[in-house]
């Protein structure tokens, strides 16, 4: 999906429905047990943030091809807020459904699925 950018940038992100079971770990092995910190929710986005975008029009590496270190800023470290914020709002579905709230339970794409609007699945019988 593609989200729009202050300053006319745009990104391209996974849908939440595209996610995957080891996006989830990952997100959990990055994450501290207590839960309340405002540090926890920056470490979350960028967490997801390097997960989910897959392209876009920023003049930096995308984040999971330069996540940052100790010594060097990675590529969201460098974005304006504005973008940052924006960004944030944008992945806001991909949290919820991380999230114990299991009311936003997105539908699997046809491709994310296995399936296709062309070819339906066998797996279930009338």
């Amino acid at each position: 999906m593609r989200v729009d950018l202050p300053g006319g940038q745009w990104a391209d992100l996974l849908e939440p429905s595209d996610m995957r079971s080891g996006d989830m770990k990952a997100l959990n092995k990055a994450l501290p047990i207590v839960r309340t910190t405002v540090g926890f929710m920056d470490e979350m986005h960028d967490v997801l943030l390097r997960r989910v975008i897959t392209a876009w029009s920023l003049d930096l590496p995308l984040p999971r091809d330069l996540p940052g270190t100790e010594e060097e800023s990675g590529s969201l470290d460098r974005l304006a807020i504005p973008v940052y914020r924006a960004l944030v709002e944008a992945i806001q579905p991909h949290i919820a459904l991380f999230s114990e709230d299991q009311s936003a339970d997105p539908k699997p794409s046809p491709e994310s699925a296995g399936t296709s609007k062309d070819s339906p699945s066998t797996s279930a019988k009338n």
